[in-house]
């Protein structure tokens, strides 16, 4: 476990920071910020073979009780992004990824000097040890001009990371 109080976060470093790219028929950069001001990214947290979403992980209650603070425990949650985790007796739930899960777009220059739609994570951090991937959702926020029909946030597309480690504290 990376940490038994708020202060004790394990960063994901570096942070995340994500580019899109669109192209119109021809080939060419879009950047629209009409478009793009609806846009966010979600990420949620990975086994490393894609296989199970540990954004909330179930822990036993007498260890959970001596690992994380009452502070984080006020921060729990049972639902993730795409349902909710079933809690058998004698388990709690628990996050395993801590900080702003959600990026909106930010239209800014490159290192280059290059416009180009960004998304930051700055403020990731994980609960528990071990080899992980993070799973990015780019999702559709519904304007007022939408049509009514479509005023549900459309996810777009998804990508995972590359796998990463999570060490103990004492490591």
């Amino acid at each position: 476990m990376c940490g038994s109080s708020d202060k004790d976060w394990r960063p994901v470093s570096p942070p995340p920071v994500l580019k899109l790219e669109l192209y119109d028929i021809e080939g060419n950069p879009v950047i629209e910020s009409s478009f793009m001001q609806f846009l966010v990214i979600h990420t949620t947290l990975w086994k490393d073979d894609r296989e199970e979403e540990l954004t909330v992980v179930e822990l036993p209650h007498n260890a959970s009780s001596k690992r994380i603070s009452a502070a984080a425990k006020s921060r729990k949650r049972g639902v993730t992004q795409f349902g909710f985790k079933t809690i058998e007796p004698g388990l709690e739930m628990e996050n395993n990824l801590l900080g702003d899960y959600t990026a909106s777009s930010s239209i800014v220059e490159d290192e280059s000097g290059e416009r180009g739609c960004f998304f930051v994570f700055p403020n990731l951090s994980i609960r528990l040890e071990g080899r992980y991937r993070l799973r990015f959702t780019l999702i559709k926020i519904p304007s007022l001009c939408d049509v009514p029909q479509q005023m549900i946030p459309t996810s777009i597309a998804s990508v995972f990371s590359e796998p990463f480690d999570v060490y103990s504290i004492k490591t």
